[in-house]
């Protein structure tokens, strides 16, 4: 009787220390997944959005502070674009639809045709889309600088087009930036697939604040 009352002891003992460790293995994992980023950050290490100066549609200044603590998609058009820019903020309007009344949130689209693009033909353009300002900004600004911004900052693959008509070739690509500018997505603005992705990955980073 006492061998056998030890060898349940023990088996006791040894099946308790197993759920502990289980247990503890379990809580270690759970911490580590919560302080992982669910969306890669992209670029360079530590890199993040850095200064730019552009004028919206209501002739207020557009600068990078103003992304710090939003969730920002920013892409690049222009406002007589016939081939896939119309396609492309049809997207985004639903994009915005989804999100315009989360505070935390903004759509940022830059023009790469600043020499047409003014002050009032964005205002027009953006009631095309019933756009509010506070949510869904169209920019414009020197050509130079909105061209060095997409590149060195959202890190979208634009080209230069030699100044013709003032403009340069732009991507159908949006950047998604978090909170703390970082660059955390790239989205075809053309196909479902992305957008979808794009509006889970919004609301993954809305719940990271």
């Amino acid at each position: 009787m006492s061998k056998k009352g030890i060898s349940k002891k023990t088996i006791f003992i040894i099946v308790f220390f197993v759920v502990l460790v289980g247990i503890f293995y379990v809580i270690a994992m759970s911490m580590s997944l919560k302080n992982t980023p669910v969306l890669p950050v992209l670029g360079n290490p530590g890199h993040t959005v850095g200064p730019f100066a552009f004028i919206d549609q209501q002739g207020d200044t557009v600068t990078q502070k103003d992304l710090n603590g939003k969730v920002t998609v920013v892409d690049y058009f222009f406002t007589r674009c016939t081939s896939f820019c119309p396609k492309m903020n049809a997207n985004m309007d639903k994009i915005y639809e989804e999100f315009k009344n989360n505070p935390d949130f903004q759509i940022i689209s830059n023009t790469v045709d600043p020499a047409h693009d003014s002050v009032p033909v964005l205002a027009k353009y953006a009631e095309q889309y019933g756009a509010s300002p506070e949510v869904w900004k169209f920019c414009t600004g020197q050509r130079k600088e909105l061209f060095d911004v997409a590149v060195h900052q959202y890190l979208l693959s634009v080209a230069d087009s030699l100044g013709v008509n003032d403009q340069f070739v732009h991507t159908q690509y949006f950047a998604l930036v978090d909170q703390d500018r970082q660059i955390r997505g790239f989205y075809n603005g053309l196909q479902p697939g992305d957008l979808s992705k794009l509006k889970k990955d919004i609301k993954i980073l809305l719940k990271e604040d």
